[in-house]
């Protein structure tokens, strides 16, 4: 009690020398109350701003770890794939489980395609998505991320559906180890990824000039779809409507740089940006599968992405199909769709590469002759 009264003494004591016109600091106050009164308007404001983007960045933060994606995981609708099972080393030394899936004896190699599946799923189900491609000529590569089928998980290690940095140098150790088995400078490399796969596979593209062509299924770039998210939720959480905005704006890139910042750190790994590395790849060709009822990643926002994709594309939208759904909802498409653009940016190549070949030969056996 006696401290607080001592205090209240000096406040009264401090509030006296402040008002004080004899004194020096009443007389500067007496100056200068115009500048202290914004002064202390701006910090009430900074306190106001600073704690509506706490909370925001909090919500946020919540979203980004506990939301989930739509997985086919359960369904039964393909024929896991069969191959030769293989053991490789991720680029931290982890093991890693893959399996090629060879072309039928007989077919010209028309290339090698590596499959890149979806959150919670594995490497069987190139069964679902690469069905086509084996039997057309091609040499599928498929494999198992980590924390994922017969592939290891590091001792905390959680896997999520946001691709991260330890994603992406799986599958540049699976393009690594597909070198040491096949020769794909004469017949190409290309990858088919989906949903996470896919987004892992735009990255990995920048890093690695083998790959070749990409074929994107339900493609999603983190930052642009936690954007999204804030400008979802925030209707909810602020009553703020930034529903119908298409746009990112500066308040919810504040937001979700604060929280990728505060989730990078705690997770300690980086989410890095399939829009960003998209940007990159104008010398890799690709093709956006994107479902017209995907409600996860929508249309629209594939769209963004195609459009921020420089160099050569296409993109179809599966009538009717939801979130890596288009297979199923119309797998002769599909198989038409991916058995075309493999075989212009990957067959194309080897063709003519065997045609160089043919003609260097007959060329030296002229010579000789």
């Amino acid at each position: 009690m006696t401290a607080v009264i001592a205090l209240a003494n000096r406040m009264v004591l401090a509030s006296a020398v402040l008002t004080d016109p004899g004194s020096g600091v009443g007389r500067w106050v007496a100056a200068n109350w115009l500048m202290l009164l914004i002064m202390v308007a701006v910090g009430i404001v900074l306190a106001i701003a600073l704690t509506i983007l706490a909370k925001w960045s909090r919500i946020a933060m919540n979203i980004f770890l506990d939301n989930t994606i739509t997985v086919t995981t359960n369904l039964q609708d393909y024929e896991p794939s069969t191959g030769e099972i293989v053991s490789f080393m991720s680029r931290d030394g982890r093991t890693l489980r893959g399996m090629f899936v060879d072309r039928p004896p007989g077919l010209p190699d028309r290339g090698t395609v590596i499959f890149c599946h979806e959150f919670s799923s594995d490497m069987f189900s190139a069964g679902r998505y690469a069905w086509p491609l084996a039997s057309a000529g091609y040499t599928v590569f498929t494999f198992d991320f980590r924390g994922h089928g017969r592939s290891s998980s590091p001792r905390g290690y959680e896997v999520r559906h946001w691709p991260s940095q330890h994603e992406v140098n799986d599958l540049l150790a699976a393009v690594a180890f597909v070198k040491t088995r096949r020769d794909i400078r004469k017949t190409g490399l290309g990858i088919l990824g989906v949903s996470r796969g896919a987004s892992a596979a735009c990255i990995a593209a920048v890093l690695n000039s083998d790959i070749q062509c990409l074929v994107l299924d339900s493609v999603f770039s983190t930052d642009y779809l936690v954007d999204h998210m804030i400008r979802r939720w925030a209707t909810i959480f602020s009553h703020i409507d930034l529903s119908e905005t298409t746009e990112p704006i500066f308040s919810c890139r504040l937001v979700r740089a604060i929280m990728m910042l505060y989730v990078e750190l705690k997770l300690r790994c980086r989410f890095p940006s399939a829009r960003k590395a998209l940007v990159r790849l104008d010398q890799v060709p690709a093709l956006f599968i994107a479902g017209e009822r995907d409600t996860y990643v929508r249309p629209e926002y594939q769209r963004t992405l195609f459009n921020t994709k420089a160099g050569e594309k296409e993109m179809w939208v599966c009538p009717n199909a939801k979130h890596n759904q288009a297979v199923a909802t119309d797998p002769k498409t599909y198989a038409e769709k991916i058995l075309t653009f493999f075989g212009k940016h990957l067959s194309a190549g080897s063709e003519a590469a065997e045609q160089s070949e043919s003609a260097s030969g007959r060329k030296q056996r002229q010579m000789a002759g």
